[in-house]
This record gives structure tokens, C-alpha cells and sequence, in this order.
């Protein structure tokens, strides 16, 4: 028995070292130190290729058999055959047999410009199919330089001054070498921002020619702490200030820390006012009572993992204390921004905390720098002298003089307040809750918006990074250099 299982043993592992020998095979575009892999589709069930510019070839990833060579005109599709392999098709005709699991679609001479278009949507150099389980993904192979087209006018928007494009290139740059150099996925990035906005080809068409000039006067430059690649992590608008990464996402980072940006505020320009460039800085959302039901909802349907379950909502309550980056532990002070850090759910049936960046993504809020208004919120002196702001005062009694308790306005769905403002009324519950924030974004690092201020009064692309990057300046030292 000991005989049968050591030769079951050694037949799986050379059938698993003959599987993996031959994956090892499969052919990629020609990857260089300054190749980055950019995942522009996911679990696609066909995808449309056409040559755009320059001579293409098509070669089977697993056997390097060249299935079409001096491509330059024609439609092309590629669908799954099987849950491993490819099936071909040109101008809608089935080419030939089913091709292994991946194809591979690369230029035929590297030096001149190759663009193709993948859909509706156009890139540059090569491109690597596979089969994954019955679905395609797509990755486009291309040099950093070129990617940076693709990127820079997309993330700092159209206008910006030439300092602002080169502190976004040199920024855009560390951060997608960083990820080559710690892929988490089998590429490097991905095309949205949770990585940065790639825009392919067809961004490169809407550039203004600064972006390209503020690439080509950057060229290959990077920014490292302490003779290490920085996580160049950056966001629209801080709001006025931007916070320390502890309190964001916990790890702490000593070149990302809080630093006040009143330039973020160029977003309220007269020539911008009005446009989603302003909403950037200054923003409101609302919800009703059902408003705020349906996106709890929502959310509960999207993270079965981690759903709010506290019976009927009574109101919202929120902490800005700022953490520990040693013991991990909450601190009895606010954050250096005024970012909320924890926002509570109270209900009939108990209380759903989120912390941190986590906040935004369950309201859809565009940051975390926000302040709450509730239609039915009071402010109570308390014994300590504090101000104790309440958002359901269905349950509160005044005491008079006497020592005679009583609930505000009896079983009445509303109370009265007597103050500087006059009287008012105020609902027992919330009808209505609005959350009043500033900026856009996670808040670590640059702000876009920032920059563009910094660079409108005549600062230098160094000089912006150093700002943003750089706020523990006698703990470790900062540097702009070529990535080689």
C-alpha cells in the first residue's frame, strides 16, 4: 500500500510539474524593467480585436504557432471554447480549431507607433488573452512612459498648469512601479481608481500637449523614502487638509501624514463654480428616513458579510478620534483633519459601527470630512457641562422645577424649542439627515486640487511632492531620482 501511494505520489507530481511547465511556457509580450501589465478586462465573454495603427500579429500564448501574421486590417474575435481554451473568428467566420488558452496580439516592429483597439476602446502595443474558467481577461503589455499618456490627463483633468501635470506624472510613475513591483493580482493595475484612471490611446487623444511634456520633462522619475519606493497614494481634494494614513487605513506611513492645503479650494473658481470640479471641495448628501433604509439595503444586499441588522434606525452618531499607529488603539484626541474615524448606526434592536475609509463606501459619501444635520437633532447640556447632541428625543422627558417628569409635547410627533432663533419645531424622529463634508477622496497623500492651487501660485512640481510627502522631515529623508 505504501508502494501504491509513493507511485500515485510521484505520478502527481510529475503530471503537476509537466501542468506547470507548461503554463511557464505560455508566451507574454517581451517584458522589459519598464513593462507594466495592465488588466483592461475582466471575465469578458468575447472580446472584438482590430488593428489601429502599425502591423500586428497573432500567436497562440501556449504553442508560439503565429495564427496570423502582417495583421493590419479586419475585424477579429476571440470567445471562450471550454472553460480552457480560445476559439477564433475573423470578419464573423470561424478560423480553423479551437487555439490553446491564451493569444497573444503584438507588434511586428516595436520602434514606430502600434495602437489596437479592444471594443470600443483603443491601446497601445500588446495585448495577452486568456481563458480563465470560461471567461476572458485581458491585459495590455506597455512601457510606463507610454502608460503615463494614458493616465496623467486623466487624473489631473484638463487646464492644469505644467507644474501640476509633473507632479501627477512623477506621482502616477512611483505608484505604478510600486505595483510592479508588489503585483497583488497577475497583473499590475487595473484601468480604475482603485488603482489610478488609465485611458488608454484614446486618453492620449484628449491630452493637451502639456501632459505630454510634463511626462517627457519627468522622465523615469520616481519618488523614494529613505532610498525606498514611496506607496504615492493621492486623491482629488483633501478638503483643506489632508490626514495621517493610521487614521485612513491603518498602516502607518511617515510620508503620508496630515498637512493643511488651502489650495484645494482653487476647485470653487468663478470659471468652475457650479461644475463637479467645486462638489470636489464643498458637498452635501441627503436621505430620508426610506432614502436611507433603501441604501442600508443596499449595502446588506452587496455584503452579506457584514450587514447592518439594528431594527429600525433612530439615529447616526459619529467619533473623529485619531489612532494609535503603535498600539492601534484609539486616542482621546480628533484627527489633525476633523475626518470621522468612526460612525455608528443606532437602532431599536443595538448599534453597527464602521471605521475609518469604510464609512464612505456604505453611505456613498465622497469622503470621511463631514458633519452631520438631522431635521430632529437637539443639543443638551449635560451634568459635566458638555453640549450632547441627540438625533431621537422620543424618549426624553423634561422635569420641571417641581421634580414633575413629563415627555416633551406628550405623544406628539413633533416638540417645541424656544431659543436665539425663536420657536421652533422639531421632529421627535428624524425625517430627514444630511451629511455636509468637504473634499473628494480618501484624503492620504496628494491632492490633485491641491497641486493645481500650489502650481497657480507658482510653485514647482518638487516643491508640491515635498509638501505632500514629506511632513516628517527630520525622521527620514525624501528624494525625486531616475527609477535606474
Amino acid at each position: 500500500m505504501f508502494a501504491s501511494q509513493k507511485n500515485s505520489l510521484l505520478f502527481f507530481l510529475s503530471f503537476f510539474l509537466f501542468v506547470f511547465s507548461t503554463v511557464a511556457m505560455a508566451e507574454s509580450p517581451a517584458a522589459t524593467p519598464t513593462t507594466i501589465r495592465v488588466g483592461v478586462g475582466e471575465n469578458l465573454v468575447s472580446v472584438e480585436l482590430a488593428v489601429v495603427e502599425g502591423i500586428y500579429e497573432l500567436v497562440d500564448g501556449l504553442t508560439h504557432k503565429i495564427i496570423c501574421s502582417d495583421l493590419t486590417t479586419g475585424r477579429w474575435v476571440a470567445a471562450p471554447a471550454g472553460s480552457n481554451n480560445l476559439r477564433l473568428y475573423f470578419q464573423g467566420e470561424p478560423q480553423g480549431g479551437v487555439i490553446s488558452s491564451y493569444l497573444l496580439l503584438r507588434p511586428q516592429n516595436s520602434a514606430g507607433l502600434n495602437v489596437f483597439s479592444l471594443g470600443q476602446k483603443k491601446y497601445r502595443n500588446s495585448l495577452l488573452l486568456e481563458n480563465r474558467q470560461g471567461k476572458i481577461q485581458a491585459i495590455n503589455y506597455l512601457d510606463v512612459e507610454e502608460y503615463l499618456l494614458g493616465v496623467v490627463g486623466a487624473e489631473m483633468g484638463v487646464g492644469a498648469p505644467l507644474e501640476a501635470y509633473k507632479a501627477q506624472a512623477i506621482v502616477s510613475r512611483t505608484y505604478a512601479y510600486y505595483s510592479k513591483a508588489f503585483p497583488q493580482l497577475n497583473y499590475d493595475l487595473g484601468v480604475s481608481t482603485q488603482w489610478q484612471v488609465f485611458g488608454g490611446y484614446d486618453q492620449e487623444l484628449l491630452n493637451s500637449p502639456l501632459v505630454k511634456e510634463a511626462i517627457e520633462q519627468t522622465k523615469g522619475l520616481v519618488i523614494r523614502y529613505d532610498g525606498s519606493l514611496i506607496q504615492a497614494f493621492f486623491h482629488s481634494n483633501s478638503g483643506g487638509y489632508t490626514e495621517a494614513c493610521e487614521n485612513v487605513w491603518l498602516e502607518s506611513l511617515p510620508y503620508l501624514q496630515p498637512v493643511a492645503t488651502p489650495e484645494d479650494s482653487v476647485a470653487l473658481q468663478s470659471d468652475l463654480a457650479g461644475s463637479w470640479a467645486a462638489e470636489t471641495y464643498l458637498w452635501e448628501k441627503t436621505f430620508t428616513r426610506q432614502s436611507l433604509k433603501e441604501q442600508l439595503d443596499k449595502w446588506n444586499r452587496t455584503n452579506p458579510r457584514d450587514v447592518i441588522q439594528v431594527g429600525e434606525i433612530k439615529g447616526i452618531t459619529v467619533q473623529r478620534w485619531a489612532l494609535d499607529p503603535l498600539k492601534r488603539e484609539f486616542l482621546a484626541r480628533e484627527t489633525a483633519s476633523g475626518r470621522v474615524t468612526q460612525l455608528n448606526f443606532v437602532g431599536t434592536r443595538g448599534t453597527k459601527s464602521f471605521y475609518r475609509d469604510q464609512i464612505r463606501s456604505v453611505l456613498g459619501l465622497r469622503s470621511t470630512l463631514f458633519e452631520i444635520i438631522c431635521d430632529s437633532s437637539v443639543k443638551i447640556w449635560n451634568a459635566f457641562g458638555q453640549l450632547d447632541e441627540i438625533n431621537d428625543v422620543s424618549n426624553l422627558v423634561a422635569i420641571t422645577a417641581d421634580g414633575y417628569q413629563a415627555k416633551l409635547n406628550g405623544n406628539q410627533k413633533d416638540y417645541y424649542i424656544w431659543g436665539a432663533k425663536g420657536l421652533q419645531v422639531v421632529p421627535k424622529e428624524f425625517f430627514s439627515i444630511t451629511f455636509r463634508g468637504k473634499g473628494y477622496g480618501h484624503g492620504l497623500g496628494m491632492s490633485q486640487w491641491g497641486a493645481w492651487g500650489m502650481a497657480l501660485r507658482g510653485a514647482s512640481c518638487e516643491e508640491i511632492i515635498e509638501h505632500f510627502y514629506n511632513q516628517n522631515k527630520n525622521d527620514g529623508h525624501l528624494s525625486i531620482e531616475p527609477i535606474f
